[in-house]
């Protein structure tokens, strides 16, 4: 047992009115199911994607489940890479008002390929494909990796990833465009001269503007950004990359991105000055003119240990929250869920909180998604919580604590898993 879950139960009992139903997302539990990501449109209507191993009968494969506001399942668990050679992994998605979702990933060209290159898949609102699977990136040197993608209220979106570039001997960011119909728009670009650039994330209002941000290091880490307009050119008000953070960090990181109606966003990373085993979660507030308002903050209450791998999601209100992993010991693989909500004015809301309900074993890699009536769902990888190996579990939380969640259904999921 830990140490600590008595001091963790009482910040659960705190912040009770906070926190709702812990839920299983996937139906197949055998070998590990891991990366999980989540999409939702502004009503909550929501899918979350996640890596399944050897569930298509070779390695990893892309896998989903579509639920509607009651979070209740909606069908079946489906796959979403046509292509099953090879190990398909790193999911990300995006959904739109009207519920369109597009789904990337990177995986091997073939079985037998040592390099990646990004691919990705759409489906309407029910959840049918639309269209084949696509090669996303042209730029088919080295590895392709990580991507993430965002969409507008159309259905047009951007796929960013790191792209390794063997001639330069360096990772960039490339940026790929694509409209309503899944067409490419323009060519695939690079969004930074050449530099080690790493773990890319982008944002999108729902007009088609887009931000992007990523890690860089040149000699000591910094998180940069860069705005676009809709036909993927530098806004003028900001045409070079921008400085996002103003402290520098010893460790990697991913950045995550979240933007509302307005082109207002928010970018949340990890990083401590000394050492990656006190890292703290930092965050800071743009205009859509990239003009920052205000210094990075720390997010996390709770300063000891490391406290990593953060995510944001940001309504059209503004509202926004950003969750986390948490390293409950010094030198342990055992981590929680944490969470803080905050108001359109960029102030939290009540103190920090923990998320997931199940302690024991390992809880990492979360994502959020938030809608605009200000519930959001938290999911996660979690460790030996259903006697298997990797599992997706999720939670109901909402902004206020004057907001009722959903009446979530606890046996009509149960028995939809079974």
């Amino acid at each position: 047992m830990r140490g600590v879950i008595s001091s963790y139960l009482l910040i659960a009992s705190i912040s009770a009115s906070a926190c709702f139903a812990e839920f299983q997302i996937n139906t197949r539990t055998s070998s590990n199911q891991a990366n999980p990501a989540i999409a939702m449109d502004p009503v909550g209507n929501f899918v979350i994607v996640w890596s399944s191993y050897n569930q298509d009968g070779n390695s990893n494969g892309i896998f989903g489940q579509r639920f509607d506001p009651n979070c209740t399942p909606i069908g079946d668990e489906f796959q979403i890479n046509t292509t099953t050679s090879g190990n398909q992994t790193e999911p990300s998605v995006a959904m739109n008002a009207v519920g369109n979702f597009v789904v990337a990933w990177h995986g091997p060209p073939s079985e037998f390929e040592k390099d990646e290159d990004i691919f990705s898949q759409r489906f309407d609102p029910n959840g049918q494909p639309l269209g084949d699977e696509t090669l996303v990136n042209t730029f088919t040197q080295g590895k392709q990796r990580f991507p993430t993608v965002a969409m507008n209220t159309d259905g047009a979106f951007a796929v960013v990833w790191e792209s390794e570039k063997p001639e330069v001997e360096t990772t960039v960011v490339s940026c790929q465009l694509f409209d309503a119909n899944g067409l490419a728009v323009g060519e695939e670009f690079d969004v930074n001269a050449p530099a080690d650039c790493r773990y890319p994330d982008v944002a999108m209002d729902p007009n088609g503007n887009f931000a992007i941000v990523w890690m860089q290091d040149n000699s000591s880490n910094s998180i940069i950004g860069r705005l676009y307009d809709a036909n993927g050119t530098a806004k003028t008000e900001s045409t070079e990359p921008f400085e996002v953070s103003t402290t520098n960090f010893s460790s990697l990181t991913r950045p995550a991105i979240a933007m509302d109606a307005n082109g207002y966003f928010v970018v949340t990373w990890d990083g401590d000055p000394d050492r990656a085993s006190q890292d703290d979660i930092h965050a800071r507030l743009f205009d859509p003119n990239g003009t920052p308002l205000g210094d990075q903050f720390i997010v996390n209450t709770t300063l000891t240990d490391a406290q990593q791998y953060p995510q944001v999601a940001m309504n059209n209100k503004g509202e926004f929250v950003i969750v986390w992993e948490t390293e409950i010991e010094a030198h342990t693989t055992e981590r929680d869920i944490f969470g803080q909500r905050f108001d359109s004015l960029g102030q939290p809301v009540s103190d920090e909180f923990l998320i997931n309900t199940y302690v024991e074993g390992d809880q990492k890699s979360p994502d959020v998604a938030l809608s605009d009536n200000g519930v959001f769902i938290t999911v996660w990888q979690s460790n030996g919580q259903d006697d298997s190996d990797w599992d997706i579990f999720g939670e109901i939380n909402s902004i206020a604590d004057s907001i009722e969640v959903p009446s979530y259904n606890v046996v009509e999921a149960q028995e939809h898993n079974q």
